[in-house]
């Protein structure tokens, strides 16, 4: 049964894989925050991980993928194969509205191969969303003529996002330390279309302008894990414990980028068709800057029963630029806290073998809207539901998250997401010995 699912889940991951746009096409948010930078930042980690408030960077599984510090992959002692999806439900609340939106994304395929356990030498290679652009906005415009003023309406709307293929290789240097590196491909396109649409009975014609961008470069993550195991002997029982201290860092680099940009004028009342070319423009060749950023963090655990995890991370959003100009941006901070829990991974009851996941986290996040900073609130948990007589789990997530505030005429985002996902651990590719 599970070397069945195993093959309809590789048979769809590789069809994703030949098919380039299939993470950028999809529709990852409806936030108005996503007009500002290169829209909403995706959080790129798997099911376990987010359910733990997205702790990550003192995360070392044999069984599991965390891509977030390549440093992991020396610990990889199985062939990991890993898929998951967010289903996101939201509510925004702002200037007398109240909408409910709700939206579906492949969040994750990750790769984990184990090149020399015993040397702790791993790789890993896969797929995730970097960011999603998603807006629909309408805004009064008043235009001042001679005798009166005219009530006309500014429409924004904005579309793609970015997506980033990686691969990644890790080591262990030292039996205490450990280091790795991925290497990101980023590439999308985000496209921003404005409308000024003036009433028919002004006899005036109605504007758009359409503006798109194509990003495409590599960022690269540099990783380290100092970590060590001690144990505890109380009679004939034994207690393993173990202690990792995490740490990422992502350096400033200018990707790629080619704008396109169309100017013309509309029929009279209409939103669609052209009456006249106003200006055109394409290939115009210039850069984005992904800014420095930072993670840090620390873990104690009891192997194979508990995790306690804490990190806290930064990035210079300041610095951010597109084509020369910069955006409504500021340098974020977030601190996050986890937990999991597993009663006896060896009973013979179910429950017991169950993995239970809590978590939260506050991110002071990159956005800053007519002076007010947009901050994030969120609680986690989740369960790792273990398939008979293997490593492999299925693992399901939930989240509870504020985001913004109403103050200032800003929007304030309510959400509830649930994060599915699946992991598949069997040893593949090794040579064995016989007597």
């Amino acid at each position: 049964m599970q070397n069945n699912a195993l093959r309809l889940v590789l048979i769809f991951l590789i069809g994703c894989w030949g098919n380039a746009s299939f993470l950028s096409a999809q529709n990852i948010t409806k936030s108005p925050y996503s007009i500002i930078g290169v829209g909403d930042i995706i959080y790129p980690g798997n099911a376990n991980t987010y359910s733990m408030g997205q702790t990550n960077q003192a995360i070392r599984n044999p069984f599991s993928v965390n891509m977030l510090n390549p440093a992991s992959y020396s610990s990889i002692l199985t062939t990991n194969i890993e898929a998951g999806a967010t289903l996101s439900f939201a509510n925004f609340q702002g200037a007398g509205t109240n909408t409910s939106v709700d939206n579906a994304w492949i969040s994750y395929f990750n790769f984990g191969i184990p090149i020399s356990p015993k040397r702790g030498i791993g790789i890993s290679f896969g797929a995730t969303p970097f960011s999603g652009v998603g807006y629909n906005i309408k805004s009064l415009v008043k235009l001042p003529q001679d005798t009166f003023n005219i009530d006309a309406i500014n429409s924004f709307v904005g579309r793609g996002g970015i997506s980033k293929f990686y691969m990644g290789y890790g080591m262990r240097l030292h039996r205490n330390v450990s280091v790795g590196f991925n290497a990101n491909y980023l590439f999308g396109e985000i496209t921003n279309t404005t409308q000024l649409l003036i009433p028919t009975k002004y006899n005036m014609f109605n504007i758009n302008e359409d503006k798109s961008n194509y990003i495409h470069g590599w960022l690269f993550d540099a990783g380290v894990q100092i970590h060590d195991t001690f144990s505890i002997t109380q009679g004939n029982l034994r207690k393993d414990y173990d202690w990792v201290i995490g740490a990422t860092v992502t350096p400033q680099i200018d990707l790629k980028a080619e704008q396109s940009y169309l100017l013309r004028s509309l029929p009279i009342g209409s939103i669609n068709g052209i009456k006249d070319t106003i200006f055109s423009e394409k290939g115009v060749n210039g850069t984005v800057t992904s800014p420095l950023s930072w993670k840090t963090g620390i873990s104690f655990s009891r192997r194979d029963m508990w995790t306690l995890a804490a990190d806290i991370k930064g990035t210079l959003w300041s610095n951010y630029r597109s084509f020369g100009g910069a955006d409504s941006l500021r340098n974020s901070f977030g601190a996050s806290l986890g937990g999991s829990y597993t009663p006896n991974f060896k009973s013979k009851n179910y429950l017991s073998r169950i993995e239970y996941r809590m978590g939260g986290r506050f991110e002071k996040s990159n956005l800053i809207v007519r002076g007010t900073g947009v901050d994030v609130v969120a609680f986690t948990a989740g369960l790792g539901l273990p398939m008979a007589k293997s490593r492999s789990k299925v693992n399901v997530g939930i989240e509870l998250a504020r985001r913004g505030t109403i103050e200032n005429g800003l929007v304030q985002e309510n959400y509830f997401r649930i994060y599915l996902g699946v992991s598949f651990s069997d040893k593949w590719f090794y040579r064995y010995r016989y007597d």
